[in-house]
This record gives structure tokens, C-alpha cells and sequence, in this order.
């Protein structure tokens, strides 16, 4: 297997896609589970799918290789503690550096129109394991986003 290079700069945001092992719809199993499980970070967006989640996260004092291995090894013993034994996470997960407020602004419209793009809703709002609804409270987003116009996204989002 290659060596996989990865952007270190701290104090940079990242959007991430992280992945089930096999694709198994375990996430949902305990939803709490996933803010839970962040070491000393809270995601300034996530949403938590059946069998993935995106997020973009605010890395200050780590890289985001240690910040997603503490996260993935906290997530997978406390899973296997309160739900059930077995393999979490695919190895690795997808990242992208965050480089302007067009590209984040992007990122939180994929984040946040996932729960529709991959059919578990028609309405981005009625989704529960999403920040949306927080987004929309600050005024970022109107009840009537994801929902008139289906969206489109060009770009690579790890999935």
C-alpha cells in the first residue's frame, strides 16, 4: 500500500468522509454516540448517514490524521461496549482542505443535502442527524433550502 500524504497545517478546516466497515448502516444504531466520541473538538458541521458521515472539523493543536484516529479508536470501543462486537470503520477516510468561504459554503450545502441526495429524505430540515437546523437558526440557510430545487454538487466528496 502506498504512503498516503496528507496536509499538515494546524488551525486549518477540513471537511472529512469517513466510512463503515463493508458499508454496514451501523451509525444510526446509537446517534449519540458520534459527538460523543470527539477528542476535544466539537465539528462546525456534520451529518451522520447509515453508513458514513461527513463533517468539517476545526484543526487547531493536532494534525487531522491524530484527530480522526484518536476519534475513530474512541468511537469503536465505546460502539463495541454499548452495542455490539465486530469492525467499525473502513481503514482510512477522505479529506479535503477547506481554502476559502466558497469551498466551505460548498461543503456545508453537501453536508447538509446528503441526507437527500442519498434518498432518506425529500426535506433536508425533517433529517435529526444533521447541524442544519442549527445553520438555518443562524440565519445561513432558509426552511425552504434542499427543498424546492434538487442540487446538484461537481467536486469530489470522498464517497
Amino acid at each position: 500500500m502506498k504512503t498516503l500524504r496528507r496536509y499538515i497545517e494546524s488551525g486549518s478546516v477540513f471537511f472529512i468522509t469517513c466510512v463503515t466497515y463493508d458499508r454496514e448502516p451501523l451509525l444510526l444504531e446509537l446517534p449519540s454516540l458520534f459527538l460523543e466520541s470527539w477528542p476535544g473538538v466539537v465539528p462546525l458541521a456534520w451529518v451522520l448517514m447509515p453508513q458514513h458521515f461527513h463533517a468539517l472539523l476545526d484543526v487547531n493543536s493536532t494534525t487531522v490524521s491524530m484527530l480522526m484516529h484518536s476519534f475513530k479508536i474512541t468511537y469503536s470501543r465505546r460502539f463495541r461496549d454499548r452495542v455490539r462486537a465486530g469492525w467499525v470503520w473502513q481503514n482510512r477516510f477522505w479529506d479535503h482542505v477547506i481554502r476559502d468561504q466558497v469551498d466551505m459554503n460548498r461543503h456545508l450545502d453537501y453536508i447538509h443535502y446528503n441526507p437527500v441526495h442519498h434518498g432518506q429524505v425529500k426535506d433536508p430540515f425533517t433529517y435529526p442527524y444533521s447541524t442544519l437546523k442549527s445553520w438555518s437558526d443562524r440565519g445561513f440557510y432558509t426552511r425552504d433550502w434542499g427543498v424546492i430545487d434538487k442540487l446538484e454538487f461537481e467536486g469530489e466528496f470522498g464517497e
